[in-house]
């Protein structure tokens, strides 16, 4: 029996940004709602604000209870939930990053995600995932917004 399909709209405001609705669909509705907050922790950390990404690694939490096999990701996620400190929430979102990428892998049925890497975050460097092209960068936030690039686009 498939999942239904299930639609999210990204739609963030950023100031001196321009950025276009981008619909991603997803054959699992888990998934689909944990990508989302993954997006929600993402940007929160962009911005720096560790409360913000504390509450939705508290929502992610939610999500990946109900997916088989994100046993790692939860532990990571519940990393960024206990706590404050943006170091800390930024290093465990490395970890994130890549068991949320192992997740998404071939639930994908509409749309795009770009994974990123900075060369410089975290002593040798971190990837992430974005729905956009552009690179806001959740490891340095305003203090080097877009460093990083493009390595690959996941669809």
């Amino acid at each position: 029996m498939s999942y239904a399909q299930h639609k999210i709209e990204l739609n963030h405001d950023h100031s001196k940004m321009e950025m276009k609705q981008i619909a991603l669909e997803f054959s699992d509705e888990n998934v689909a709602s944990a990508y989302e907050h993954y997006e929600h922790i993402k940007n929160d950390l962009v911005g720096s604000n560790p409360g913000d990404a504390k509450k939705g690694a508290g929502m992610l939490n939610e999500a990946l209870e109900k997916i088989e096999g994100s046993n790692t990701a939860l532990s990571a996620s519940q990393k960024i939930a206990d706590s404050d400190n943006l170091k800390v929430q930024r290093k465990a979102f490395s970890d994130l990053s890549n068991e949320t990428e192992t997740l998404l892998k071939g639930t994908i049925t509409s749309g795009k995600i770009y994974k990123d890497f900075c060369p410089m975050a975290l002593n040798g460097g971190a990837y992430w995932l974005s729905a956009i092209k552009d690179i806001r960068n959740p490891y340095y936030g305003a203090q080097m917004l877009s460093c990083g690039k493009v390595t690959e686009v996941i669809q």
